[in-house]
């Protein structure tokens, strides 16, 4: 009788931090929910010792392909077939007008970085995306740190990306603590993780001005924002431009959506063994970050028309591939091998230049969770996960462990969401 009273006291606690956030107001548990667990992720002292490496090496990189990518508007110095290759990768799947102002300002890298990994059956930490241009996550990461505390008040955690962010703001000396989330029309499921955020920040004594494309007027006092989103509004969007252009706004994540590129994953990579591209990377990365960062990317190939049809047939037909359109997100654009389509979706990424990877999938290990029924039951089973770490420039802001049944892992109304505490 004890433990069935301490299991609802659980229930209810993870309960209560969620309708607290706001998140599921308004009925929106049909469209935000995701089933509870009790569960947190335990990360030993020796991984979290290995991603503070990889957070270093990851900065190297974005900061050598930032450079990389503002030689490309040198044509002088970036003629040829592999520089040709890298100009079409960072322009591939990006609005034309975001094209030139990406490669402004190469020292600019985001202050918060996601990148998503799972874990292999040998255990090791995989990366299966780099996403530096995208600020979705960053409530639901909020939500998984308020639900770790409840579950465990005296563990040890990451600092959360709220306290992340009021260090950057700080250090850019951002007047009257003063930031703006600036949402494009196609992004209002997100609006409630977004005021999620909000409040972390209000807490942290920064005002987060949360407004859409639509109802968005600029004013003297909007000097910083989260991001640069895809905006529809052409007006709003030539007057952002203009203002960045003239160093009079600045963004927490600059407006660079080519670091949200799977065909970036490619290129660190180099399978292929391109000699020029390899000359062109170590020119702008170190050579040490460069090995560390691809010990954790899949086998990775950019699909294009130099090669014919049947060398990605046979390439992807040599063990377990899948293929990711370069520029997608969620589990959008991500086909298996084993998917009845897959050779259809190849066909089309052999015509399509470098819209597509093909990446060998990695066997994700089966992680026992715990897990509330609809019946407020309390069940155990194997789960799929996917570990999205919130990385900073020298630090690891948070890591929440998305979890599923179906191989296809992301955020979902069957899906677990679970903090992470340390060790």
């Amino acid at each position: 009788m004890n433990k069935k009273r301490e299991k609802k006291s659980i229930k209810d606690v993870i309960k209560k931090t969620v309708l607290d956030s706001g998140l599921w107001d308004n009925n929106q548990r049909l469209t935000h929910g995701f089933i509870l667990s009790p569960d947190v992720y335990l990360l030993k002292k020796n991984r979290q010792k290995e991603l503070k490496e990889i957070a270093l090496a990851l900065y190297d990189c974005l900061a050598g392909l930032g450079e990389i990518a503002a030689m490309t508007a040198n044509p002088k110095i970036t003629s040829g077939r592999t520089w040709g290759m890298i100009k079409r990768v960072l322009r591939t799947g990006i609005p034309r007008f975001y094209r030139d102002i990406q490669v402004l300002y190469p020292d600019f890298l985001p202050y918060i970085c996601k990148v998503d990994f799972v874990e292999g059956t040998d255990g090791q930490f995989w990366i299966t995306e780099i996403d530096g241009y995208n600020k979705h996550g960053l409530g639901y990461s909020t939500l998984a740190a308020r639900i770790t505390k409840a579950i465990q008040p005296r563990a040890k955690t990451f600092p959360g990306v709220a306290k992340i962010i009021s260090q950057a703001i700080k250090e850019l000396k951002s007047k009257a603590n003063k930031l703006v989330l600036l949402y494009a029309n196609q992004e209002r499921f997100y609006l409630p993780e977004f005021l999620i955020l909000k409040e972390e920040l209000d807490q942290q004594g920064i005002n987060l001005l949360v407004v859409s494309e639509d109802k968005f007027k600029i004013k003297k006092h909007h000097h910083l924002f989260v991001d640069f989103p895809f905006l529809s509004n052409i007006k709003l969007r030539k007057s952002l431009v203009k203002l960045y252009q003239k160093g009079k706004i600045n963004f927490l994540i600059p407006p660079k959506p080519f670091f949200s590129s799977k065909a970036l994953l490619a290129l660190l990579k180099n399978n292929i063994q391109d000699k020029k591209l390899e000359t062109i990377l170590k020119s702008q990365i170190s050579s040490s970050s460069l090995k560390r960062i691809r010990k954790y990317i899949p086998e990775t190939y950019l699909i294009n028309k130099r090669e014919k049809e049947d060398y990605w047939q046979k390439l992807s037909q040599s063990g377990q591939f899948l293929i990711k359109e370069t520029f997608s997100s969620g589990s959008k654009g991500i086909i298996f091998s084993d998917e009845p389509h897959f050779n259809q979706v190849l066909e089309k990424a052999c015509c399509s230049g470098y819209a597509f990877v093909l990446q060998k999938r990695i066997i994700n290990a089966s992680n026992k969770f715990s897990y509330f029924t609809e019946n407020e039951n309390l069940k155990q089973d194997k789960w799929f996960s996917r570990l999205t770490i919130h990385f900073a420039p020298k630090q690891i802001a948070s890591m929440v462990i998305t979890a599923r049944k179906n191989k296809k892992v992301h955020g979902a109304l069957d899906c677990l969401q679970i903090g992470t505490i340390l060790e």
